[in-house]
């Protein structure tokens, strides 16, 4: 077979890609006797889709400056508010477990905007009249008047530098202020609270973040000060309405949370109807994903735990990866037991390999394994085909110094006689 150096070169990418995402076959124990949700928490998020719920939460005051200082663009839909602040705070709002300064500032920020909002009359407007009654608002900014506050004065110096800092960078009219308090004139601004849509349902969030030692009035303040539901809470507005109230009935959000970074990464592509998981491939795969994964698709709750606590996440990545490719593909690398070996190959790896987890660091590891499934193209009789020929890629896994790192299994001179051996071996190759 010949084929374009180009398509030798895309085949040898994503060998060195794979070669950075397998794991151990060792297993994490299901969380089976994790406590649930109660009912009357559970029917509440039924009761409403994640898309469209009834549920909201109050933002304190406009929505612009809280999606500056949370970093997140002012063009968002008010359904996406919630889910991108959950995302910021777990990517960005701590460092060796300890708070960063971004997550500080929301949090200062949230406060502010509270004592704000207190002050603001029923229509959601500031108003002062003049210096009598000034005092307080000056106060709640971190300023204070240097000379007393009269038409020849009302100067404002800084008193508070962490909540003046908020004033300024959050965009409040300081300036405004202080002019209208030299004048003698009156002074209003708008500041309503914003009400912005929950998953599923407060109750629910609240619940799950119980016994944490921060007071939780809201799922605002569960989101700024519980970093294991944010990742979950993330993870789940990406699935579709039905599978996300599908995984709140079983197996329950409370047994989902241990595994949010991994739903986080590889958690979209799940999706339930009727109480049944959708695997890749359909019907004609589901004996053996079911096989793999220890739980028959038909059973949600259960399938979905296994894959998630299997080999650390691997066979979640694995099912992901496979989740993403066309469904002919899929028909593909699914076809007799080309499943479970592809697997098997897949998630083997070095034992001097420090990564363990699928969810190990920021990004997620099956990128080489779909960008294999991806270009993986085959022969009119159902197997693989592969650029140039079986001797070019066995001098290539053999020659350690061809890829700089090849590990020992690769210098026993093995021989492949057939392109299925051979997309077995790339799946074992670590580089």
């Amino acid at each position: 077979m010949n084929f374009p150096l180009r398509c030798l070169a895309v085949f040898a990418t994503g060998l060195l890609c794979l070669g950075t995402c397998f794991a151990r076959s060792t297993s994490i124990p299901p969380q089976a006797d994790s406590p649930a949700l109660s009912q009357q928490e559970v029917a509440a998020a039924d009761a409403m889709s994640p898309s469209q719920s009834a549920d909201e939460v109050v933002i304190p005051g406009p929505l612009r400056p809280f999606l500056r200082i949370a970093g997140i663009s002012q063009e968002v839909s008010p359904a996406e508010v919630l889910p991108l602040l959950a995302r910021n705070v777990a990517l960005l709002g701590y460092e060796r477990d300890r708070p960063t300064e971004f997550l500080v500032l929301i949090d200062r920020y949230v406060q502010l905007a509270r004592e704000l909002q207190s002050l603001a009359g029923a229509d959601g407007t500031i108003r002062v009249s003049g210096c009598d009654n000034a005092t307080q608002l000056i106060q709640v900014l971190g300023y204070r008047f240097q000379n007393g506050c009269g038409p020849n004065g009302a100067f404002m110096v800084t008193e508070n530098a962490k909540r003046a800092f908020l004033t300024v960078d959050s965009g409040f009219p300081l300036t405004a202020l202080e002019e209208a308090l030299q004048k003698g004139a009156p002074f209003s601004v708008a500041f309503p609270a914003t009400r912005v849509p929950i998953l599923f349902s407060q109750k629910t969030w609240i619940a799950l973040s119980a016994g944490k030692t921060m007071d939780r009035r809201d799922l605002l303040d569960v989101l700024l000060h519980d970093r294991d539901v944010d990742r979950l809470y993330s993870a789940l507005a990406r699935n579709d309405g039905q599978t996300g109230l599908a995984l709140v009935r079983s197996p329950g959000l409370r047994q989902l949370l241990p595994f949010a970074p991994l739903l986080d990464f590889y958690g979209s592509r799940i999706c339930i109807r009727s109480g049944q998981v959708s695997v890749p491939a359909g019907a004609s795969a589901e004996a053996d994903w079911g096989e793999l994964v220890g739980a028959s698709p038909n059973s949600s709750g259960e399938f979905v735990i296994n894959l998630l606590a299997k080999d650390h996440g691997w066979l979640l990545a694995y099912f992901d990866a496979l989740s993403r490719v066309s469904p002919a593909q899929q028909v593909h690398l699914t076809e007799g037991d080309r499943l479970r070996r592809l697997y098997y190959a897949y998630r083997s790896v070095p034992r001097e390999s420090s990564v363990t987890n699928a969810a190990t660091g920021v990004f997620p590891r099956n990128s080489g394994l779909l960008l294999l499934f991806t270009r993986l193209q085959w022969q009119p009789g159902g197997e693989p085909q592969i650029p140039g020929n079986l001797q070019i890629w066995q001098e290539i896994l053999t020659r350690r110094s061809s890829l700089n790192g090849i590990r020992e299994w690769a210098t026993s001179n093995r021989s492949w006689d057939t392109p299925e051996k051979l997309l077995e071996e790339i799946g074992r190759a670590h580089v």
